[in-house]
Protein backbone atom coordinates (compact mmCIF):
# COMPACT_ATOMS: atom_id res chain seq x y z
CA UNK A 1 0.00 0.00 0.00
CA UNK A 2 1.35 3.41 -1.02
CA UNK A 3 1.21 6.07 1.65
CA UNK A 4 0.25 9.56 0.61
CA UNK A 5 1.99 12.50 2.14
CA UNK A 6 -0.49 14.59 4.15
CA UNK A 7 1.20 17.79 2.99
CA UNK A 8 0.72 16.84 -0.66
CA UNK A 9 -2.94 16.04 -0.12
CA UNK A 10 -3.44 19.28 1.84
CA UNK A 11 -1.64 21.23 -0.88
CA UNK A 12 -3.84 19.80 -3.62
CA UNK A 13 -6.94 20.56 -1.57
CA UNK A 14 -5.73 24.14 -0.95
CA UNK A 15 -5.13 24.62 -4.67
CA UNK A 16 -8.63 23.34 -5.49
CA UNK A 17 -10.16 25.61 -2.84
CA UNK A 18 -8.28 28.62 -4.23
CA UNK A 19 -9.53 28.00 -7.77
CA UNK A 20 -13.09 27.42 -6.53
CA UNK A 21 -12.89 30.63 -4.47
CA UNK A 22 -11.86 32.62 -7.53
CA UNK A 23 -14.68 31.15 -9.59
CA UNK A 24 -17.22 31.83 -6.82
CA UNK A 25 -16.08 35.46 -6.52
CA UNK A 26 -16.32 35.94 -10.28
CA UNK A 27 -19.80 34.36 -10.37
CA UNK A 28 -20.86 36.79 -7.63
CA UNK A 29 -19.91 39.71 -9.87
CA UNK A 30 -16.33 40.48 -8.80
CA UNK A 31 -14.77 40.70 -12.26
CA UNK A 32 -11.34 41.40 -10.83
CA UNK A 33 -11.03 39.75 -7.42
CA UNK A 34 -7.77 40.39 -5.58
CA UNK A 35 -5.48 37.72 -4.19
CA UNK A 36 -6.58 38.86 -0.74
CA UNK A 37 -10.24 38.25 -1.61
CA UNK A 38 -9.41 34.83 -3.02
CA UNK A 39 -7.36 33.80 0.02
CA UNK A 40 -10.10 34.95 2.41
CA UNK A 41 -12.80 33.07 0.47
CA UNK A 42 -10.64 29.92 0.22
CA UNK A 43 -9.81 30.06 3.91
CA UNK A 44 -6.06 30.01 3.26
CA UNK A 45 -3.30 32.51 3.80
CA UNK A 46 -2.20 34.91 1.09
CA UNK A 47 1.19 33.17 1.00
CA UNK A 48 -0.58 29.89 0.26
CA UNK A 49 -2.25 31.46 -2.78
CA UNK A 50 1.10 32.57 -4.15
CA UNK A 51 2.78 29.29 -3.23
CA UNK A 52 0.40 27.55 -5.63
CA UNK A 53 0.07 30.35 -8.14
CA UNK A 54 2.98 32.69 -8.81
CA UNK A 55 0.58 35.49 -9.77
CA UNK A 56 -3.07 36.12 -10.52
CA UNK A 57 -2.43 35.39 -14.23
CA UNK A 58 -1.47 31.82 -13.33
CA UNK A 59 -4.59 31.51 -11.24
CA UNK A 60 -6.77 32.76 -14.10
CA UNK A 61 -5.32 29.99 -16.30
CA UNK A 62 -6.82 27.44 -13.92
CA UNK A 63 -10.31 28.64 -14.75
CA UNK A 64 -10.06 27.08 -18.20
CA UNK A 65 -10.95 23.69 -16.74
CA UNK A 66 -14.20 25.20 -15.42
CA UNK A 67 -14.94 26.64 -18.87
CA UNK A 68 -14.12 23.30 -20.51
CA UNK A 69 -16.51 21.47 -18.17
CA UNK A 70 -19.33 23.74 -19.38
CA UNK A 71 -18.41 23.77 -23.07
CA UNK A 72 -17.51 20.08 -23.61
CA UNK A 73 -21.00 18.60 -23.11
CA UNK A 74 -22.48 21.23 -25.43
CA UNK A 75 -19.98 20.39 -28.18
CA UNK A 76 -20.57 16.67 -27.72
CA UNK A 77 -24.32 17.00 -28.35
CA UNK A 78 -25.40 17.16 -32.01
CA UNK A 79 -27.65 19.97 -33.14
CA UNK A 80 -31.32 19.08 -33.53
CA UNK A 81 -33.28 19.80 -36.66
CA UNK A 82 -33.91 18.49 -40.14
CA UNK A 83 -32.98 21.68 -41.97
CA UNK A 84 -30.05 24.03 -41.47
CA UNK A 85 -32.54 26.71 -40.37
CA UNK A 86 -33.87 24.43 -37.61
CA UNK A 87 -30.29 23.59 -36.61
CA UNK A 88 -29.50 27.31 -36.50
CA UNK A 89 -32.42 27.96 -34.13
CA UNK A 90 -31.25 25.07 -31.93
CA UNK A 91 -27.70 26.49 -32.04
CA UNK A 92 -29.07 29.80 -30.76
CA UNK A 93 -30.74 28.00 -27.83
CA UNK A 94 -27.57 26.08 -27.02
CA UNK A 95 -25.28 29.08 -27.32
CA UNK A 96 -27.55 31.19 -25.17
CA UNK A 97 -27.64 28.55 -22.43
CA UNK A 98 -23.87 28.10 -22.58
CA UNK A 99 -23.19 31.84 -22.72
CA UNK A 100 -25.42 32.38 -19.72
CA UNK A 101 -23.39 29.88 -17.68
CA UNK A 102 -20.08 31.34 -18.85
CA UNK A 103 -21.05 35.03 -18.72
CA UNK A 104 -19.38 35.91 -15.38
CA UNK A 105 -16.15 34.15 -16.37
CA UNK A 106 -16.16 35.75 -19.81
CA UNK A 107 -16.81 39.20 -18.35
CA UNK A 108 -13.86 38.74 -15.95
CA UNK A 109 -11.69 37.57 -18.84
CA UNK A 110 -12.56 40.63 -20.91
CA UNK A 111 -11.53 42.89 -18.01
CA UNK A 112 -8.05 41.35 -17.98
CA UNK A 113 -7.66 40.84 -21.73
CA UNK A 114 -5.38 43.85 -22.18
CA UNK A 115 -2.86 42.55 -19.62
CA UNK A 116 -2.81 38.84 -20.36
CA UNK A 117 -1.35 37.04 -23.37
CA UNK A 118 -3.02 33.85 -22.17
CA UNK A 119 -6.47 35.48 -22.10
CA UNK A 120 -5.87 37.13 -25.50
CA UNK A 121 -5.03 33.72 -26.96
CA UNK A 122 -8.07 32.17 -25.26
CA UNK A 123 -10.26 34.89 -26.76
CA UNK A 124 -8.91 34.20 -30.25
CA UNK A 125 -9.53 30.46 -29.79
CA UNK A 126 -13.05 31.09 -28.48
CA UNK A 127 -13.98 33.28 -31.45
CA UNK A 128 -12.51 30.76 -33.89
CA UNK A 129 -14.40 27.90 -32.24
CA UNK A 130 -17.68 29.82 -32.43
CA UNK A 131 -17.06 30.57 -36.12
CA UNK A 132 -16.08 26.97 -36.85
CA UNK A 133 -19.24 25.65 -35.18
CA UNK A 134 -21.36 28.04 -37.22
CA UNK A 135 -19.67 27.03 -40.49
CA UNK A 136 -20.14 23.35 -39.66
CA UNK A 137 -23.89 23.26 -40.36
CA UNK A 138 -24.61 26.32 -42.48
CA UNK A 139 -24.99 25.68 -46.20
CA UNK A 140 -22.04 26.63 -48.41
CA UNK A 141 -23.92 29.54 -50.01
CA UNK A 142 -24.45 31.19 -46.60
CA UNK A 143 -20.83 30.66 -45.55
CA UNK A 144 -19.57 31.99 -48.91
CA UNK A 145 -21.67 35.15 -48.54
CA UNK A 146 -19.00 36.92 -46.48
CA UNK A 147 -21.19 39.71 -45.17
CA UNK A 148 -24.08 37.41 -44.28
CA UNK A 149 -21.76 35.01 -42.46
CA UNK A 150 -20.04 37.87 -40.59
CA UNK A 151 -23.41 39.30 -39.59
CA UNK A 152 -24.57 35.90 -38.27
CA UNK A 153 -21.30 35.47 -36.41
CA UNK A 154 -21.67 38.91 -34.81
CA UNK A 155 -25.29 38.39 -33.80
CA UNK A 156 -24.48 35.00 -32.25
CA UNK A 157 -21.33 36.14 -30.44
CA UNK A 158 -20.63 36.13 -26.73
CA UNK A 159 -20.31 39.90 -26.85
CA UNK A 160 -23.84 40.25 -28.22
CA UNK A 161 -25.13 38.00 -25.45
CA UNK A 162 -23.35 40.03 -22.77
CA UNK A 163 -24.77 43.25 -24.15
CA UNK A 164 -28.32 41.91 -24.32
CA UNK A 165 -28.15 40.54 -20.78
CA UNK A 166 -26.06 43.18 -19.00
CA UNK A 167 -26.40 46.48 -20.84
CA UNK A 168 -29.90 46.05 -22.21
CA UNK A 169 -30.99 44.10 -19.13
CA UNK A 170 -33.08 41.57 -21.02
CA UNK A 171 -34.10 38.28 -19.42
CA UNK A 172 -32.63 35.07 -20.81
CA UNK A 173 -35.89 34.37 -22.65
CA UNK A 174 -36.02 37.89 -24.10
CA UNK A 175 -32.37 37.81 -25.17
CA UNK A 176 -32.90 34.48 -26.95
CA UNK A 177 -35.92 35.95 -28.73
CA UNK A 178 -33.86 38.95 -29.88
CA UNK A 179 -31.18 36.65 -31.29
CA UNK A 180 -33.75 34.47 -33.04
CA UNK A 181 -35.60 37.46 -34.49
CA UNK A 182 -32.34 39.06 -35.64
CA UNK A 183 -31.27 35.90 -37.43
CA UNK A 184 -34.71 35.39 -39.00
CA UNK A 185 -34.72 38.97 -40.32
CA UNK A 186 -31.19 38.64 -41.64
CA UNK A 187 -32.03 35.46 -43.54
CA UNK A 188 -35.17 36.88 -45.23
Amino acid sequence: MVKTDGRTTRGQENKRQIVQALIALIREGHVSPTAEMVSARAGVGLRTVFRHFKDMETLYREITSEVDSIVAPVLATPLKGNTWQEKLMHAIERRADMFEKLAPIQAASLVHLHESEFLKNQQVRTVELQRHLLRAFLPAEVVKDKFLFEALDLILSFESWLRLRNDQQLSVKQAKKVLQRSVEQLLK
